[in-house]
């Protein structure tokens, strides 16, 4: 049997191949590549950085040449991936258009002397390395310290002054002067040594965050990012109104009825929840109040809380706790304090070295706290009565005398 090729035909066809391959895959697929010396046989590992933990993305085992490169899939808008090597990673940007990005560097020292060609990329670069330059000049403080070169109250200052000129460099330079730009919004989410840069929840700071939250959702209006942009100055504002009725009552309260004296420096911290919660509020509550300085990272935390459980438990109805915690990671922090059922609460100003060990809390030093854990008891009146370092038995003991 004769068979007839029809060109017309076999062109439709092919033209209906070739749609249905694209439209099976309509992914956004980036593409980072370069070259990276001195690191043969080393595992170079790509993630991507959203709003929480970095996610694996791929792996590649580097040859002699160094060459690499990864077609990671890209969300729409700006999107942020680290390229790890060993415990050295670099931040890129995949931008719109997707672009690809190319990078050159040295793997013994690739943090310094990584080189990207792309303007969005050479800006998130120079953000990153002063934010290093920060990181550096607050471990040469706690050094200073550690060496009693100066007093705490001086490492603070110091330490406090350093971020505040930084933040002002930030502001001025990336996130009012182009709040759409990439480096505006990884900025924001930026920490230095434990240091959060910018908090939703300081006035002052919303304003930035709403800055880039409107730059982004005009320029990048289907990103997902918008959405964890518009929720931190949501949940902001909403913070700030609270905290003015908050003051507003306060100043009525004042205004109508004496005011008493306490036998205890007031504590005011935000809860796993982020609702500031003072130490007032738990003593009124009625009973005796254990005032609880701790961390949930350190070793003996879980046999402490252990101790404390068993008195909760044993003074039951008679019995609060307000537990400040001291800890470098508030994700952590906050997923430990589910399972207590106290009242805990973190202080957030406090300040920690590289190694996430706390060197300042403003809250430890209002009650000169310096060892962990130290609790205090606070009577059934409201007297601070007794204080207890590292040692659940007296502390046990000493509640006892108090409850009889």
């Amino acid at each position: 049997m004769r068979m007839i090729f029809n060109v017309k035909e076999a062109a439709a066809a092919l033209i209906f191949v070739m749609f249905s391959l694209t439209a099976c895959d309509d992914r956004r697929l980036g593409v980072i590549e370069g070259n990276i010396t001195d690191a043969e046989g080393q595992l170079l590992v790509l993630e991507h950085l959203s709003d929480g933990a970095p996610r694996l993305v791929d792996t590649l085992r580097l040859t002699a040449d160094g060459k690499f490169r990864f077609t990671p899939e890209v969300e729409t808008g700006p999107d942020f991936f680290s390229l790890r090597l060993g415990n050295q990673s670099v931040s890129l940007v995949i931008d719109t258009l997707l672009n690809p990005v190319k990078v050159t560097a040295d793997g013994k020292n690739l943090t310094t002397s990584y080189q990207v060609a792309d303007a969005a990329n050479q800006e998130l670069r120079d953000a990153v390395q002063q934010g290093n330059r920060l990181r550096g000049q607050i471990v040469g403080v706690n050094q200073t310290f550690n060496q009693g070169g100066m007093s705490r109250q001086q490492a603070r200052d110091s330490i406090l002054s350093l971020v505040n000129s930084y933040k002002q460099h930030v502001l001025a330079t990336y996130i009012y002067a182009n709040p759409a730009s990439p480096a505006s919004y990884y900025l924001l989410f930026e920490t230095v040594s434990g240091l959060v840069i910018f908090d939703a929840n300081s006035p002052q700071d919303l304003r930035a965050f709403g800055a880039v939250a409107t730059s982004w959702r005009f320029n990048y209006p289907t990103s997902p990012r918008n959405s964890v942009l518009e929720k931190m100055t949501i949940r902001g504002q909403a913070l700030r109104r609270a905290e003015a009725a908050r003051a507003q009552r306060a100043d009525s309260l004042a205004a109508s009825v004496q005011v008493e004296t306490r036998s205890f420096p007031e504590l005011n911290l935000p809860n796993a929840d982020d609702h500031p919660t003072s130490l007032t509020s738990v003593v009124e509550q009625g009973g005796v109040v254990l005032l609880d300085f701790t961390a949930y990272y350190l070793p003996y935390s879980p046999a402490h809380n252990m101790a404390l459980g068993k008195l909760y438990e044993k003074y039951a109805g008679k019995l609060k706790i307000y537990q400040v915690c001291l800890d470098y990671d508030e994700h952590f922090w906050k997923t430990s304090a589910d399972n207590v059922p106290w009242t805990t609460v973190r202080d957030r100003d406090a300040i920690y070295d590289a190694q996430g060990r706390i060197q300042y809390a403003p809250s430890a030093l209002t009650y000169n706290v310096g060892t962990l854990p130290t609790t205090f008891i606070i009577d059934a009146k409201g007297e601070l009565k007794t204080r207890v370092e590292v040692d659940d038995a007296k502390l046990e003991a000493d509640l006892t005398k108090i409850m009889r």
